[in-house]
């Protein structure tokens, strides 16, 4: 991961005073892609989680908890680090052009390793996912603006599975003032009390996104 996103930061080292009127694409293509893909799909291998189609309103605030400090504060967790100080390099007018293209980048649907989840039982997922966490997230996984709970489709087993133990541990939420994190950080102490349970309730999520259609070419010339 350091080796791309030091680019991302080298790069941004000209950029505030270059661009005159920000262009969302591009921004995204020069900072953002190296680490989270040219489609904002997110690459496994550096832990850079999926993006597209992430509404405005949480990424604005995900910049804003970066930026002041209640995200990414931690040097042991490298990738929120990295983020952090992306988010300070960055002008609110970039910010601003950069979130309104990521929300409107089509969702990218998770496939394979970003998909899968080992020894998991997803019925048990299931309860859990309905008991503590419907209310905020909805029942599809689709989000919640008005109580601050970003959509859980379209994001990676291994990230879900990765933020969950971050907020047990308290690496993500429980600084002050981020009212939205601190509610994440009492559901993982107080309901999903180890792995398996974690591991259940990240594999009834991706039960929850669409299912992927094979190519009409795929089974040709088999």
């Amino acid at each position: 991961m350091k080796t791309h996103c030091l680019l991302s930061m080298l790069m941004l080292c000209g950029i505030g005073g270059v661009v005159a009127s920000p262009d969302g694409p591009m921004l995204f293509q020069t900072v953002c892609a190296q680490c989270h893909g040219t489609s904002g799909e997110g690459k496994v291998e550096i832990k850079a989680p999926a993006i597209a189609g992430m509404p405005a309103w949480y990424v604005n605030t995900q910049f804003a908890n970066l930026r002041e400090g209640r995200r990414g504060h931690d040097a042991a967790d490298p990738q929120s680090f990295m983020m952090a100080a992306i988010a300070k390099a960055l002008e609110p007018e970039q910010i601003r052009a950069v979130v309104a293209y990521v929300e409107q980048i089509p969702m990218q649907v998770p496939v394979g390793k970003d998909r899968e989840i080992a020894n998991a039982n997803v019925q048990d997922g299931m309860r859990l996912f309905q008991e503590r966490c419907m209310e905020c997230h909805r029942y599809n996984g689709s989000g919640e603006m008005t109580f601050g709970s970003p959509p859980l489709i379209g994001r990676q087993s291994w990230y879900l599975e990765e933020q969950l133990k971050k907020f047990k541990s308290g690496k993500r939420g429980a600084m002050k003032n981020d009212v939205n994190g601190a509610k994440m950080v009492q559901v993982t102490n107080f309901f999903i009390e180890d792995d398996q349970m974690l591991r259940d309730v990240v594999a009834y999520i991706m039960t929850l996104n669409p299912t992927v259609k094979a190519s009409p070419f795929e089974n040709i010339g088999r």
